[in-house]
């Protein structure tokens, strides 16, 4: 369908098309180069992550011959949190990153990627033969949607044809990233904020790119003030069309991000409550109770996150379509 529309396009149509080809691997690219935050300013939290966590001095570090119940109460919680934090892998050189670490973060994606071959390269080959499993028209059928009640719906079928492609890939490798993090012992890429900055900086630079090029250079950013502004107002308003032009990558990059951490944070709060009441209660038989109530609540919210996994994909993307198309068609 793509193809065969891309002939009847414009110059510039099918030169928007190329530009999105090139940025959706930009967008592996760029997802996959998560730094650690924490690192960047106290390198040594690459090998002792909880120290920046935790909020020590300079070179502490948590004893770990400590057993458990001989902690403190803090660091219950504390040493939970801190496996929300990229842990590097490798790459590192006396302790400290550089431009070829490598974090858990990074593996999680390539994992996402993988999945997403498999899944879709199954998805491709079954238009091929007359039966295919149901898991595969499932997806087929997820792809249909995608295009037809998200991306066409707002965007209509000639720019919904051109854009496609990227808006399904986005949606799926969120969700792929998100629904990874719910296997236990594995990593949510989402919940590092580096990522869902790459994410919305790709979303933000087709808004502008692809704003540019469909309305040209001049009329793109004139087209951001309302018609009829009066002079005066002119210097107000472009600086607050301007933030507000930056404000949009922006919440994609907080609303991400803030969802996916905080799902984690309540269940690691949970676990960390267990050991709690162990200690306070002197392992008594109520302790117990508060463990299995404990356990259930946790139990619950995995369960929510799985929705939130796929919510979140969705909103992110369903976002960005309406960016997208906003700076597209400014007066539609």
């Amino acid at each position: 369908m793509i193809s065969a529309s891309s002939k009847i396009l414009p110059a510039r149509g099918r030169a928007l098309r190329a530009l999105l080809q090139v940025l959706t691997f930009v967008l592996c690219l760029g997802a996959l180069s998560a730094q650690n935050p924490s690192a960047a300013q106290n390198p040594s939290a690459v090998q002792n992550p909880s120290a920046v966590q935790v909020q020590e001095p300079a070179g502490a570090a948590h004893d770990h011959s400590v057993s458990t119940m001989d902690m403190e109460n803090k660091d219950f919680f504390e040493q939970k949190y801190v496996h929300l934090m990229p842990h590097a892998l490798s790459g590192t050189h006396d302790g400290k990153p550089d431009a070829f670490t490598f974090y858990d973060v990074n593996l999680f994606q390539l994992i996402a990627l993988g999945l997403m071959l498999v899944v879709f390269g199954s998805v491709l080959v079954s238009f091929r033969s007359s039966s295919s499993p149901w898991i595969i028209r499932v997806f087929r059928g997820w792809c249909r949607w995608i295009r037809d009640e998200m991306v066409c719906s707002v965007m209509g079928k000639a720019d919904g044809a051109r854009f496609a492609p990227y808006f399904i890939y986005l949606f799926f490798f969120i969700a792929f990233l998100n629904l990874l993090g719910l296997i236990p012992g594995s990593v949510t890429s989402t919940a590092c904020v580096f990522v869902t900055i790459a994410l919305a900086g790709l979303t933000f630079a087709i808004m502008v790119v692809g704003g540019m090029m469909q309305q040209g250079v001049f009329t793109f950013w004139k087209n951001l003030l309302p018609h009829g502004l009066p002079v005066a107002l002119v210097p107000l308003m472009a600086v607050l069309e301007v933030i507000g032009l930056l404000v949009k990558p922006f919440a994609l990059t907080i609303r991400l991000f803030a969802n996916m951490l905080a799902g984690h944070l309540v269940i690691y709060s949970f676990i960390g409550m267990i050991f709690l009441f162990a200690k306070l209660l002197e392992m008594s038989p109520v302790a117990y109770g508060t463990a299995a109530v404990a356990v259930g609540i946790g139990v619950f919210i995995s369960i929510i996150e799985a929705f939130v996994a796929l919510l979140q994909a969705y909103i992110f993307t369903f976002l960005s379509i309406v960016f997208v198309q906003q700076s597209l068609h400014p007066h539609h």
